[in-house]
């Protein structure tokens, strides 16, 4: 029997798990840390150092909004954003009055409630082995959430402002059709032709916006060498 206590267990088990390698999965075009390599790679060690970690959910919200309507049935989309208040217990299995209670929170955005809830759970157990032990990566995977989260949430009606904004100054600068412009946006992104600015996401925002932007700066430099 072991007779670390539960601080110098954790300290063996960050030890023993200095770097995990991202991989290339067939779902996602990034190399990301999967949650399968991330246990996969604890679980063994904590087997073999008898920790325990326990895993509760003390608060929940969900929040739901309209992103659009389905073209076929007629019927509202709406997106689940869910999040968690989490707290992780450390438990040494050799003696299990030893104890090390760590709180963490988990959000996720889906159009089925049942899977960003299960996405919040999934992401949230990944991270907080990645940074309760300070484990390195060799790209930026939170970036990689990020990314696709955004794809899911709606742009804000700042946002879509903003692209009709940068539209109207096209027109200005080259007295050509703004719609003109803006189909060659979503084009040039890969955007479906039949989603106007104000059923973007928050990623198709951000795609179009620097196009847009672009083409401004690039007009409005025309304009002032001709002056």
């Amino acid at each position: 029997m072991s007779e670390k206590n539960l601080v110098q267990k954790l300290i063996e088990l960050r030890k023993l798990v200095p770097y995990i390698k991202k991989e290339q999965k067939q779902y996602i075009k990034f190399s990301v840390v999967s949650s399968e390599t991330v246990l996969t790679e604890f679980n063994t060690h904590m087997n073999n150092l008898n920790l325990y970690l326990k895993t509760e959910v003390v608060n929940k919200e969900v929040d739901r909004q309209k992103i659009g309507v389905n073209e076929k049935t007629k019927k509202d989309i709406f997106s689940y954003s869910v999040t968690l208040d989490m707290k992780y217990t450390w438990i040494n299995g050799d003696n299990p009055e030893e104890r090390e209670e760590v709180c963490f929170s988990a959000i996720a955005d889906d159009e089925n409630s049942s899977y960003a809830y299960g996405q919040a759970l999934t992401y949230a157990e990944k991270t907080f082995f990645m940074k309760e032990f300070n484990i390195p990566a060799d790209d930026v995977d939170p970036d990689v959430f990020q990314k696709e989260i955004l794809k899911r949430i709606p742009a804000t009606p700042e946002q879509t402002e903003a692209i009709h904004i940068q539209l109207q100054k096209l027109e200005e600068l080259t007295e050509q059709p703004k719609l003109a412009f803006l189909e060659q946006a979503k084009m040039t992104n890969n955007i479906n032709a039949k989603r106007t600015p104000e059923e973007f996401t928050g990623y198709d925002f951000g795609l179009v916006m620097n196009t847009l932007t672009g083409w401004v700066n690039g007009y409005e430099k025309k304009r002032n060498a001709k002056k």
